[in-house]
């Protein structure tokens, strides 16, 4: 009788330490790039947060060339380049336009059968997670913060005059920033509800927490929805705590984990 020495398959090896810590990643973000590349969504996103932002910043022009019976009783221009700039920021209509871009991305699939789908194949549930958001972001950060703030900028530097590099540098941080924030949000609120609608309504609800919250707060700078003015305000070179960029950390750091923990659990 002669031993045989038979050597194990690799599908018999557990699957987390074959496949890595999140197995199909890079697929899966190339797969949502092309996504993003493909859909009308982005053009829609980058026209509305372009004209919302230079329309904003025409206004005080406008007041300039309009004749006198038609602006009488409004406030007084304000010529000022940064000013102006500022106020087109602060609107934050990217964030609005990023919630409803993303609001869909993952309770569309659900609804559909295609996140069972790509769950069913060698990715994880995690990675899926992930890579939404992470391609999410970036492509938000740029055709819904950077396009619309270079437009602007442009504008702004002809109407008004030349605005310095570095508060708008640390501008378009803070503007990605604070788009990180709205799709980690959106996407964590995608994990608990089905509803589209529930989860534009939960991202605009935490989008006006500032606003709610600071009328039973001292003060809601330390918040992490206000890492877009706090950005701002060190750019300007003005004091800013350094408590909101830590809360915004743990809140971006807790959605994470949230997410991932109920993409795990969730029935698709």
């Amino acid at each position: 009788m002669t031993a045989s020495i038979s050597t194990p398959r690799p599908s018999a090896v557990g699957a987390p330490s074959a496949l890595g810590l999140l197995p199909g990643i890079g697929g899966l973000v190339r797969k949502e790039l092309t996504e993003w590349r493909r859909a009308r969504r982005s053009w829609i996103v980058f026209l509305v947060s372009a004209g919302f932002m230079t329309l904003s910043a025409l206004n005080s022009w406008l007041q300039t060339v309009l004749p006198e019976e038609a602006t009488e009783g409004a406030a007084p221009p304000i010529l000022d380049p940064m000013m102006n700039l500022v106020a087109s920021v602060s609107a934050q209509i990217f964030v609005v336009a990023a919630i409803f871009a993303v609001m869909a991305l993952i309770t569309a699939e659900r609804e559909s059968g295609t996140l069972a789908w790509t769950a069913s194949k060698p990715v994880s549930r995690s990675g899926i997670w992930l890579a939404k958001f992470v391609s999410g972001t970036g492509v938000l950060w740029i055709v819904a913060g950077l396009l619309p703030l270079v437009a602007t900028v442009v504008l702004i530097t002809i109407l008004y005059g030349p605005l310095p590099i570095l508060p708008i540098s640390v501008m378009a941080i803070g503007i990605g920033l604070a788009i990180a924030l709205y799709v980690a949000v959106a996407l964590a609120a995608s994990t608990v509800v089905t509803s589209q609608a529930a989860v534009a309504a939960i991202a605009i609800g935490v989008m006006f927490m500032p606003q709610i919250l600071g009328l039973l707060l001292p003060s809601a700078e330390y918040l992490p929805t206000s890492i877009l003015e706090w950005s701002m305000r060190l750019g300007l070179g003005e004091a800013a705590s350094i408590v909101t960029p830590i809360s915004y950390l743990v809140s971006i750091s807790a959605l994470v984990a949230f997410s991932l923990r109920r993409m795990e659990r969730m029935e698709l």
